[in-house]
């Protein structure tokens, strides 16, 4: 076999990672100048995180679709070693750095450590707000997480709505092995439904990442902790969420806060129409409000540039 094939979870993380290694396009695009025919079927083990396995050449014939009679596993350095031919390695300059960063990217993309998973709230909501605890990727600003409009230190204050309403608002931050926020999403608890007001809600709010592939590992967290999440990670998009159904849910919510006067208010993604009497913050504008909370300068109402220009915030 001249190319090499991957179960669908390794082929997505592939094309994933080309766009920071040659490895992964070789792995993905070469052929037999580059690829040793060491063996075929590769797939991630899924108990070992720097782990593989692949089917020898020697057990082909008896596949017949099934991938796990015979299988070797080995780490995935050892891997990119045993598979690269020295052409490749050569050509393409695949020292032991380009290898480790591969490895590490390869560890990153499929870490699930639940212990790196923290709920917070309070002050530590605003600190982990700040872009100075974001984790960055070789030194590269990635993802939503860092085109956040709330991660400036001067904006910082803007989050006191969040710290002040410990009971309905907190916060899951996913942290680093450097201890830093990789990804971080707002909890809101006691959500409501205009239309039944009976019904009460738990509530995973836009997830905002370094890495995309976490926004699955947020998800699947929201859904075995009862929340329910947002259709897409957008601020355009308020009205529509998963409900694990294939397809989004229309629903008007809101959620009600003890303390809500401020003097600065944050960016809102989902519940950004503000009822000032009342301390109701909707997704809705089919309901009374006062102000609705979209701007980058922690006012309650949209500061105009004298060219009438937009802050184009689609994230906060």
């Amino acid at each position: 076999m001249s190319m090499l094939i991957f179960n669908d979870e390794m082929y997505s993380f592939l094309q994933f990672a080309q766009r920071e290694s040659i490895i992964a396009a070789l792995f993905l695009q070469g052929d037999s100048s580059h690829i040793n025919d060491e063996g075929n079927y590769v797939k991630r083990v899924d108990d070992e995180i720097d782990v593989v396995s692949f089917l020898p050449k020697s057990k082909y014939e008896k596949v017949e679709n099934e991938w796990e009679n015979g299988r070797i596993k080995i780490k995935i350095g050892r891997f990119i070693r045993k598979f690269l031919t020295n052409f490749s390695i050569q050509n393409f300059n695949v020292n032991d750095q380009v290898i480790e960063k591969f490895v590490n990217l390869y560890k990153s993309y499929f870490s699930r450590d639940i212990s790196k998973l923290k709920i917070v709230e309070g002050d530590d909501i605003p600190k982990y707000y700040l872009e100075d605890n974001y984790h960055n990727v070789n030194g590269n600003r990635a993802g939503s997480l860092w085109n956040s409009c709330m991660r400036q230190r001067e904006r910082n204050k803007f989050m006191k709505l969040y710290a002040v309403n410990p009971e309905k608002v907190k916060m899951l931050v996913f942290f680093s092995d450097d201890d830093k926020v990789r990804a971080r999403a707002l909890l809101w608890e006691d959500v409501r439904d205009h239309k039944d007001t009976t019904k009460q809600y738990k509530f995973m709010d836009r997830i905002y990442y370094v890495y995309d592939h976490d926004i699955n590992f947020f998800k699947d967290w929201a859904k075995e902790n009862g929340y329910l999440c947002k259709w897409e990670q957008s601020a355009k998009t308020e009205m529509f969420f998963d409900e694990g159904i294939g397809e989004p849910v229309k629903k008007s919510l809101y959620v009600l806060l003890d303390k809500y006067s401020m003097s600065y208010y944050p960016y809102l993604d989902t519940f950004k129409n503000f009822n000032e009497e009342k301390g109701r913050f909707s997704n809705s504008q089919s309901y009374n409000y006062d102000f609705t909370l979209v701007q980058s300068n922690g006012a309650v109402e949209r500061e105009r540039e004298p060219e009438d220009e937009w802050f184009d915030e689609d994230d906060n």
